[in-house]
């Protein structure tokens, strides 16, 4: 049976709908995901007014169920810089970084957020999909000793604030300087209900293309994180709604943002034909070929040379229906009907009044823009480019507004 997360009872809204109920009315894949074996509501309540609060205000997401690996020791970096695609020793400490890791052939294995603590202490984060016995083959072929690598799925708790209001919300819970903070930035903060020692980390980072913080601290640390939340909600006399998987797919969509098992296939959920490389999922800035020798290296050299076979692009809907996953993507070339590609995956978007998604485009037809697909015998219009399909200053913008 599925686990509730650390803050799942905190941002419920379902009133005397409990984890167990919910799980008995509700139908996985449908109502919510499997994470980890925690279960993801798709909302809390209404996913719409979830997405305009990240949007308009604030709002709440449980990022506790995401995976976890402590990498500690002073070969940490080394074994890191063998791993991902970019090194990451020498970047400076206490920052976030998004990473990626390949096959052997160049597809890409997972992505994933890093936080480089010290030289010898970094979080790797995947979302989902346990690495521990790859991780350990790898080191053993390295031959690096000096490096512990210890699963802390359970063992950490983080909520993720988001929205236009998310740094005012974390200056009422007395992180002063909050606003300081760049993007990608970690500092550490000690809770002011909490005994001593109560320190957690925050980092300007999330997956919602707006502004936002992910906050990490042990589990111990949750009830009280709680009560400062709800402190903070009280004098600034606004809602601080949860969100659900629902919304943060609007959001992310609509930043162009990939996620491994849903952009193409992974070890978890593997799909023939939709194996994808970095290059070919628009990540192609993660990928340092100059770096040390990683795994597919050599792979993505030769794609680098001749090119990938597909390019990522964000598509938006011109009018109503909802295409499938996997549907293939339709466009008049030289005067003659192709199948130039295929869609990845699909969300509605409540800020562009319409079903927005990531596709996979054959890179020979990477010029097209405007395309279609079949949705029950009818033929739907749609745009396709390459960026985000919403920008927002207040996104990287340093210092952060803070509202009075």
């Amino acid at each position: 049976m599925l686990k509730e997360s650390v803050f799942y009872k905190f941002l419920n809204r379902r009133d005397g709908v409990d984890v167990n109920e919910y799980l008995r009315i509700s139908q996985e894949d449908v109502d919510y995901i499997n994470w980890n074996q925690f279960v993801l509501p798709n909302d809390y309540g209404d996913a719409e007014l979830e997405y305009r609060a990240i949007r308009h205000s604030c709002a709440l997401f449980d990022v506790s169920p995401m995976r976890k690996y402590q990498l500690r020791g002073s070969d940490a970096g080394k074994f890191l810089d063998h791993l991902l695609t970019r090194p990451v020793s020498d970047v400076a400490a206490m920052q976030g970084i998004y990473v990626a890791f390949c096959n052997a052939d160049g597809s890409l294995k997972d992505d994933a957020i890093l936080y480089k603590h010290a030289k010898d202490d970094y979080l790797l984060m995947p979302s989902d999909i346990d690495h521990s016995a790859y991780f350990e083959a790898l080191r053993s072929g390295l031959g690096i000793e000096e490096l512990s690598i210890i699963d802390s799925t359970d063992s950490l708790a983080g909520m993720a604030i988001q929205g236009p209001m998310s740094a005012t919300v974390l200056k009422h819970m007395g992180f002063d300087g909050i606003e300081l903070l760049k993007p990608f930035q970690v500092r550490d903060y000690s809770l002011k209900n909490g005994a001593v020692g109560s320190s957690l980390r925050i980092a300007r980072m999330g997956f919602t293309a707006d502004l936002g913080y992910e906050c990490w601290m042990k589990k111990g640390l949750s009830k009280n994180f709680e009560q400062s939340l709800t402190a903070a909600n009280r004098g600034m006399k606004i809602s601080l709604p949860g969100y659900g998987l629902t919304a943060l797919e609007a959001c992310r969509l609509e930043g162009g943002f990939i996620v491994a098992g849903w952009d193409c296939s992974t070890e978890a959920e593997p799909m023939r034909g939709f194996e994808r490389s970095p290059f070919e999922l628009g990540l192609g800035w993660l990928v340092d070929l100059n770096a040390a020798k990683f795994t597919g290296r050599d792979a993505l050299i030769i794609e680098q040379k001749h090119g990938g076979r597909f390019v990522r692009r964000s598509f938006k809907m011109c009018s109503e229906g909802r295409p499938d996953d996997g549907a293939d993507i339709w466009a008049e070339i030289d005067g003659e009907d192709r199948q130039i590609g295929s869609v990845n995956c699909s969300s509605w978007s409540w800020n562009l009044g319409t079903r927005i998604g990531n596709a996979s485009i054959i890179r020979e037809f990477r010029a097209a823009r405007r395309a279609w697909v079949v949705v029950d015998c009818d033929r739907l219009e749609m745009d396709l480019s390459r960026g985000p399909l919403i920008s927002f200053e207040r996104h990287r913008q340093v210092p952060a507004e803070i509202f009075e």
